[in-house]
């Protein structure tokens, strides 16, 4: 049964892939937010949550659960963006201090 489900949320994945392909590049680029949101619940759901049997009959049951997962995504408090400043504060920690060691090594090297 989850097999289905993954199947049903790739189908609907690739038709909405599908139907930005038909309008452009501008819209493409346009909708690359929401392309990439909705790859990410998918992932979510494949690879984080151990759906109950009563879970996958409900998201089966819906048309087009992607769609309306996504709208509920996007009504939350939290959002991608709050994901990447946590990531690019730990990232540019990291490299800060990696600059700030190289440095260090640079100085003492030419001594």
């Amino acid at each position: 049964m989850e097999e289905k489900l993954y199947k049903k949320l790739e189908i609907e994945l690739k038709y909405f892939k599908d139907k930005i392909k038909e309008k452009g590049i501008d819209y493409v680029i346009d909708r690359a937010y929401e392309l990439t949101a909705k790859q990410e619940i998918i992932d979510s759901i494949m690879y984080d949550h151990q759906l109950s049997k009563t879970e996958i009959k409900a998201l089966l049951s819906r048309d087009n659960v992607l769609d309306e997962m996504y709208d509920d995504w996007l009504s939350f408090d939290g959002n991608m963006r709050e994901h990447i400043n946590y990531s690019v504060d730990k990232s540019l920690g990291i490299i800060t201090e990696n600059y700030k060691k190289d440095k260090v090594k640079t100085k003492n090297d030419a001594r």
